[in-house]
């Protein structure tokens, strides 16, 4: 028998501008000595896509907490903070890459979906195709064979488009009275983050009641504010340490710690090592940034 069929033309651009992702890094995290968390950031140059082939963890994206599981995939637009804290167990096994010349949709730039969408997404009966494709890359990028990044970036193209289905075939979710004011305290905390702002000045800010701000935005966040600021720090504290030539103490003063041995004991007590000890781990190649 002999099967034949005409690809149909598109019905919508995958991508504007004539611009096609380019994958900017591959990253696999693999064992449970690879589960370091890597506290509250963002990136302002690119998109990163995070996929859970196995095992679990528990994830901020955008001020919302996310328990995932095997199949997830979760998306870290540009611009918007996240928190990745990895549950530690042997059959982990994380894929994740960053993308830049990311446009469509009228959306910005490295945006593929609107906040009004969950940044967690199962793959469901997608599951077994995305791990071809991040195991393509995978072994593409490490081949640095004549057209490994060629082809790479069209393996990308793919895996972004099928995402951008999954979300689409998504409702986009309403939010409510409580989630925009948890969007309002998380906001005021980010802009405030290295201050010594209390609970009350918040409440003042806001206008509402100690008690009613701390439940909606723990109900919000899957923390208290204080914790949100505190992993705000530590986070900011993190990209520096990876990011400039500073030293401990002059990353504890820039993210609000007077005091560097406080700020060593939360760092330890947040990520698992020490800053420094932190910073090594990853410049020698073990992660990413």
């Amino acid at each position: 028998m002999l099967t034949f069929r005409l690809n149909e033309p598109p019905s919508l651009r995958g991508f504007e501008n004539n611009l096609r992702p380019r994958l900017t890094f591959i990253c696999k995290a693999e064992g449970a000595g690879a589960a370091i968390p890597r506290v509250m950031h963002k990136h302002d140059d690119r998109l990163e896509l995070m996929f859970i082939r196995a095992g679990s963890g528990s994830y901020n994206i955008d001020g919302r907490n996310y328990r995932v599981q095997q199949g997830d995939l979760l998306l870290f637009n540009a611009h918007v903070l996240h928190d990745e804290n990895p549950t530690a167990s042997d059959d982990l096994l994380i894929f994740s890459c960053g993308v830049e010349q990311l446009k469509v949709d009228g959306l910005p730039t490295n945006i593929l979906t609107t906040r009004a969408q969950p940044a967690v997404m199962p793959s469901g009966e997608f599951y077994d195709e995305i791990c071809q494709l991040f195991d393509q890359l995978w072994t593409h990028v490490n081949s640095k064979r004549v057209y490994s990044a060629e082809m790479s970036d069209n393996l990308l193209s793919v895996l972004l488009l099928l995402c951008r289905n999954l979300w689409m075939a998504h409702k986009p979710e309403h939010e409510s009275p409580q989630t925009l004011l948890g969007q309002r305290v998380k906001e005021y905390i980010d802009n405030h983050y290295k201050d010594d702002i209390a609970l009350s000045s918040i409440t003042a800010a806001l206008n509402m009641s100690q008690f009613y701000l701390a439940h909606v935005f723990k109900a919000y966040s899957g923390y208290s504010p204080k914790q949100y600021q505190t992993r705000r720090r530590i986070g900011e504290a993190q990209n520096l340490l990876l990011s400039t030539d500073l030293g401990v103490t002059e990353v504890a003063n820039a993210v609000g710690y007077d005091n560097v041995n406080n700020f060593h004991r939360i760092f330890h007590n947040l990520v698992g090592i020490p800053p420094a000890r932190y910073k090594k781990f990853w410049l020698n190649g073990q992660g990413k940034i």
